[in-house]
């Protein structure tokens, strides 16, 4: 039997609660590598609109499952019901921001601060501006190829959680009082997740295994020459440094025995005349690393089971996955629950763990 779910709706300007409404249907996507859609279905409401916030736990708990914003409304008057379309708080982001070399102790706060300035004009009545806190210290460096350049807040958002397992989380609803009038808001915490879970592919609860594992392929790439933006000889080129990956994700810069062979060669163009590089084991690190978690995992996992428990399944759990005796090490990078079914759909992705991101418009 699927979760019983009740979702509570606020007011996008007040931030005062409509109602809390029984959902008749749902599919909560969760995703920190897009602004994903989730659905939830309710009888008709007009005084709910598009712009409010909105809620979900499961009935007679606490325990938030979601919050985001409505996108859209559909009405159907033969049924009267109505399906409510909506993406999760970061969609409050969805804009540009300015991108320059940034280099610091805490990515966290650096995303704060981020944040203040992206809601500067409106911070007063701003959703974001109420319960915001981080609770993790990361160090972080940005190294920017374009000078000052723009980017899509939730793009550089990704391009974080790609290189420090940093996520959103809402922890809980907030309250407040405004013209003795109170409001609510949710709890939110930005922090790098460390939790870590083990999976195995024999254990009963766990199905519909699907494994892709690219360095079975061998379609990527191992082998990575630093090499001076001036060459001009493209037979010889000047190669200031060279770096490999091993098989076990750590950066070599001799070529050993623990190397896939034949090796695939990246090449990144180093430009001397800069005065703001990166070095060259952190341009390895970010170039190389991106491979060390070459698979996507996806399986299912059934609700109220004893190996998983709900409250666990949270972005950026790391895992370790046995999968027919081959180990993964992985991050959950999304999960899906909906209502026609009993299981939790999880999905393990790849990432490049790294301290610098090396940004520029065309990456």
């Amino acid at each position: 039997m699927s979760l019983a779910l009740d979702i509570t709706v606020f007011d996008s300007a007040k931030l005062v609660i409509k109602g809390t409404y029984k959902l008749f249907s749902y599919d909560i996507q969760m995703d920190a590598l897009s602004n994903a859609t989730s659905s939830f279905t309710i009888d008709k409401n007009t005084n709910i609109m598009k712009g409010d916030y909105v809620a979900v736990r499961p009935n007679n708990s606490a325990t938030l499952m979601y919050y985001g914003q409505i996108i859209t409304v559909d009405v159907d008057d033969s049924s009267n019901l109505m399906t409510l379309s909506a993406n999760y708080i970061w969609n409050l982001l969805n804009g540009d921001i300015i991108v320059g070399s940034k280099s610091g102790n805490s990515y966290e706060s650096h995303i704060l601060k981020l944040i203040n300035n992206y809601i500067n004009s409106n911070i007063g009545t701003n959703l974001l501006n109420k319960g915001l806190t981080n609770s993790t210290n990361t160090a972080f460096q940005v190294t920017s190829s374009d000078g000052i350049s723009t980017s899509n807040f939730i793009d550089y958002l990704i391009r974080g959680f790609k290189l420090h397992n940093t996520v959103f989380e809402i922890t809980g609803i907030g309250q407040d009082i405004s013209n003795e009038v109170p409001f609510y808001y949710p709890k939110i915490d930005f922090h790098q997740a460390t939790d870590t879970w083990n999976f195995k592919n024999d254990v009963y609860d766990f199905n519909n295994w699907v494994v892709s594992d690219s360095r079975n392929l061998r379609n990527y790439n191992n082998e990575l020459w630093i090499v001076d933006q001036a060459s001009t000889d493209m037979e010889s080129p000047t190669v200031l440094s060279r770096y490999w990956l091993t098989k076990d994700g750590s950066i070599s810069k001799s070529l050993t025995d623990s190397v896939a062979k034949p090796t695939q060669v990246q090449i990144y163009l180093f430009d001397k005349t800069a005065t703001d590089n990166p070095t060259y084991d952190s341009i390895a690190q970010s170039n190389l690393s991106a491979n060390t978690y070459s698979h996507s995992i996806q399986f299912s996992a059934q609700l109220g089971n004893n190996f998983l428990p709900l409250e666990k399944v949270k972005l950026g759990l790391k895992s370790n996955i046995y999968y027919d005796n081959t180990q993964y090490k992985s991050v959950l990078t999304a999960y899906s629950i909906d209502s026609s079914s009993e299981v939790v759909n999880l999905t393990f992705g790849n990432l490049r763990f790294g301290r610098n991101d090396l940004f520029s418009t065309t990456n």
